[in-house]
């Protein structure tokens, strides 16, 4: 969420102290993230410490704190496992949002600071003990299962049946609905060639599927003031190929890490270990990536009921991907190149 919501920080200050024995002196909401049903706040203490405040509306899916906890627990300081509340669970409820506490990471993006070279090296090393973590099997029936379903191309169909009624709109969506029947052809041809790949991997052997974040951007990497990597937002893990990371390194997908060239991938790789990447599979994240991309942008600009500046900020971001360079071409050229 990038609008500072109406919530009262007094009922944030008593619910830390409640929730978590935290002293808060000063609450400061950030305007970062994109999930518009999230806000998330820089808590510092009294007895200087600080601590960051992530707070969801909703129905909320306790399952990435729960990786990210156990990842902790194998010795991967690269995660940043939350703060457990007195409750002893690793979230608490109240005031209608779910309220999940952690340290504060002072530092930039991935798409604010390019990688050094031994930070890509690390960057590798990171993500392949993610993939290597042995994940118990209660917590493996948690996760997500890969099914190659494209479940985001049935969403996109049906935004695309809503842009030509005849409903008044505000301003947000009516550029959206431009925009959109600009690009009818390209949304259309993405959700096809997800569809046509997704029944191609329907019979594929899950035997090799392991631990995914699943959304490794760059901005999910924080660098912190001492030059150390952390993997956040850890939303939606997957039980999946190793490929649905990996679609990420030299993928354009926000043209990845800020000046990525040919030797920052073969970096990457060189701390990831040696690795044979299956083209179908690299092609069907890249193309399903997208279309659920277009579904996400699209429901939330045909919500009039939204923020505005979230809505116009996330009209900036779709129209974006179509750009030359961008993910809309990355995906068709890994398509084309797939065979």
């Amino acid at each position: 969420m990038l609008t500072q919501p109406e919530f009262n920080q007094g009922k944030i200050i008593d619910g830390l102290k409640e929730h978590f024995n935290v002293a808060a002196k000063e609450v400061t909401f950030l305007p970062i993230g994109h999930d518009p049903k999230a806000e998330v706040y820089r808590v510092a203490g009294w007895n200087g410490e600080v601590f960051f405040l992530k707070m969801i509306q909703g129905s909320f899916d306790d399952t990435g704190i729960r990786i990210v906890h156990f990842l902790s627990t194998q010795g991967i300081d690269a995660v940043i496992p939350p703060i457990q509340p007195t409750n002893d669970e690793l979230a608490v409820h109240d005031e209608g949002y779910h309220w999940i506490l952690s340290p504060f990471v002072d530092g930039r993006t991935g798409f604010e600071s390019p990688l050094s070279e031994q930070q890509s090296i690390r960057f590798g090393q990171i993500l392949k003990s993610i993939h290597s973590a042995g994940v118990p099997h209660d917590l493996q029936e948690q996760l997500r299962q890969e099914d190659f379903s494209g479940p985001w191309c049935e969403k996109v169909r049906e935004i695309d049946r809503e842009m030509d009624s005849d409903l008044p709109r505000d301003e947000v969506a009516e550029k959206l609905i431009d925009f959109w029947k600009r690009k009818r052809g390209d949304i259309l041809t993405l959700v096809e060639r997800t569809e046509e790949l997704g029944q191609r991997l329907q019979d594929h052997d899950k035997s090799g599927f392991v631990l995914c974040h699943g959304d490794i951007h760059p901005g999910n990497v924080m660098i912190d003031g001492n030059s150390k990597l952390f993997i956040v937002d850890w939303d939606d893990p997957v039980m999946a190929p190793v490929e649905r990371d990996l679609m990420f390194p030299g993928v354009g997908l926000g043209l990845c890490f800020k000046d990525e060239r040919r030797e920052h991938i073969d970096l990457f790789y060189k701390g990831y270990g040696k690795v044979e990447v299956d083209p179908v599979l690299l092609a069907y994240y890249r193309n399903e990536r997208v279309v659920a991309d277009i579904a996400s942008y699209g429901m939330q600009l045909l919500n009039e009921g939204g923020n505005v500046e979230d809505r116009k900020n996330g009209l900036r971001l779709l129209m974006g991907q179509f750009e030359a360079g961008y993910e809309v071409e990355i995906a068709g050229r890994t398509y084309e190149e797939m065979e």
